[in-house]
């Protein structure tokens, strides 16, 4: 079993829990499932194995052969079957070329969009109640005079409120909601940056740099071609571009800083989680 082979040789070493969360940066309530067994604690196939080859590699295990072990624990008889295995010997993973990843990510994203459309459903249906069976819409125009002299007399009190607050009159940022707006669209360093970040490039190229504070499994695909693959250690910096586009999937997203266009917009999330972005000559959104 893998879980525990791995809790073995972390008590050989005198490890607890805790220090091969320190290290690897998967959270201890993960490492606990894993020696456990106790997969369906765990947030998805994909990202399990990512966990165990982290921590199989920081034990100097063969994080191959623990992988293709919890492959077979996970999915039983069909990986015993003759004919499924003969498909699985091939001279790499379907997790070390990300396909196995990406249809992971795709299955989740239609689970995303079948709530979504539910939702929709549900909000159309109550506002259709709401339209029938609401107030009556001829009454609500004798109801104007008295909210615009309310709003009238809310502006004049607020005019007069001003003076007493003169900070907030001589800066003209704070009075100009566009220009406030517009120093948001690219957070700072020591942030998180939101999809929708905008960073033009006068090169006409996309350029993405990555510094890692500790060590994060990483895919990065520019054009369609991966560029890289594997795990990035700590301390380490790395430098992509591309014509059009550059895909990139963080399996721990809060140890690298990331630049854009030769601009640092801080990470792209948090520890230990899972982030997929796109860069293109302007933008970076998130993949869906």
């Amino acid at each position: 079993m893998v879980g525990s082979t791995l809790r073995a040789a972390r008590e050989k070493r005198g490890l607890t829990v805790k220090d091969i969360e320190n290290e690897t940066s998967i959270r201890a309530t993960y490492i606990d499932a894993i020696e456990k067994g106790d997969y369906d604690s765990l947030p998805g196939e994909v990202y399990v194995k990512g966990f165990i080859r982290n921590y199989a590699d920081f034990l100097g295990l063969n994080a191959d052969n623990l992988v293709q072990e919890f492959r077979e624990e996970l999915h039983g008889i069909e990986a015993a079957a003759p004919v499924k295995e003969v498909k699985n010997e091939q001279p790499h993973s379907m997790f070390d070329t990300g396909s196995d990843f990406k249809e992971r990510v795709e299955k989740s994203h239609r689970g995303q969009n079948i709530l979504i459309t539910v939702a929709v459903i549900i909000l159309a249906f109550v506002g259709s109640i709401y339209y029938f069976f609401g107030e009556d819409p001829a009454a609500k125009p004798t109801q104007k005079p008295a909210a615009t002299q309310q709003a009238k007399q809310d502006k004049k009190t607020t005019q007069t409120q001003k003076p007493a607050s003169s900070n907030t009159q001589s800066n003209p940022a704070q009075s100009n909601g566009t220009k406030n707006d517009n120093k948001q669209a690219v957070p700072a360093p020591s942030g998180v940056a939101a999809p929708g970040t905008t960073v033009p490039n006068a090169n006409g190229t996309v350029q993405v740099s990555m510094r890692f504070t500790d060590r994060c499994w990483t895919l990065v695909e520019a054009d369609g071609k991966v560029l890289f693959e594997g795990t990035a250690e700590p301390n380490k910096t790395l430098n992509w571009s591309g014509k059009d586009k550059v895909n990139v999937t963080l399996g721990n997203a809060g140890v690298a800083e990331v630049t854009f266009n030769g601009r640092p917009i801080g990470k792209l999330g948090n520890v230990g989680e899972v982030v997929e972005r796109s860069f293109t000559k302007d933008k970076m959104t998130e993949i869906k």
